[in-house]
């Protein structure tokens, strides 16, 4: 005895799988831009201080 093929189930995991990477994708940007600002955000801070458009923040 085999199993049957449920083709329905494969349909819905490629159109999960984009979804899937996106959002890692987006995780992963989030994840270097927070990086970025803890290394350089004081530095930030002070240009637009400077510049007197801290109040933009």
């Amino acid at each position: 005895m085999t199993l049957a093929h449920a083709p329905h189930r494969h349909a819905g995991l490629r159109k999960q799988l984009p979804l899937a990477l996106g959002l890692i994708a987006a995780a992963m940007l989030t994840g270097l831009v927070f990086a970025a600002w803890l290394a350089n955000g004081p530095a930030l801070l002070y240009a637009l201080a400077a510049n007197g458009l801290a109040w933009c923040l």
